[in-house]
């Protein structure tokens, strides 16, 4: 969406207000994101997570597996940040994250896509300018494949609060 400053200035803002989300509607984000090697390496150490699936080359080779998979944190992570300019550029807060289930082991070099079913919406009561949206990501794969589900929680700017 582009919100138009004067006759020759136009700025992009695509997020979402609380009247956007409605109970039922689906929000799908237009791009994805390939998820190399070096992302799963790198934010598993910096998360502190040592698990071998997702750390030692050797022994992933070996398991069910096949190869490295990415730590779901990671996923679901990399979830939040492709969809938050979407649905939560206008968010006042996160809330809660929750339900989060990994149905699918995530690869490196998987390319991972967003969407979300709004759950519910309903205005604040302590805060009149702003409303409470909850909804269910769904991350698939390059495939199409479900790869994780997870609510989210957020209190979320209305239209024409000042």
């Amino acid at each position: 969406m582009l919100i138009q400053k004067d006759e020759n200035h136009f700025v992009e803002d695509g997020a979402m207000f609380y009247e956007d989300f409605v109970v039922g509607r689906v929000i799908e984000s237009s791009h994805g994101r390939t998820i190399i090697e070096s992302d799963c390496v790198s934010l598993t150490i910096l998360l502190g997570i040592e698990s071998q699936p997702h750390t030692n080359r050797d022994f992933a080779k070996k398991s069910e597996f096949g190869d490295l998979i990415v730590e779901h944190i990671v996923t679901f992570g990399m979830a939040v940040g492709i969809h938050s300019r979407l649905i939560s550029g206008h968010a006042a807060a996160n809330l809660e994250f929750d339900e989060i289930k990994a149905l699918k082991p995530v690869k490196i070099n998987d390319t991972i896509y967003v969407s979300s079913e709004v759950i519910s919406a309903r205005e604040s009561k302590s805060r009149p300018k702003q409303g409470l949206v909850k909804v269910m990501l769904i991350i698939r794969n390059q495939h199409g494949d479900v790869v994780m589900t997870g609510t989210r929680t957020m209190l979320v700017w209305k239209r024409n609060a000042s």
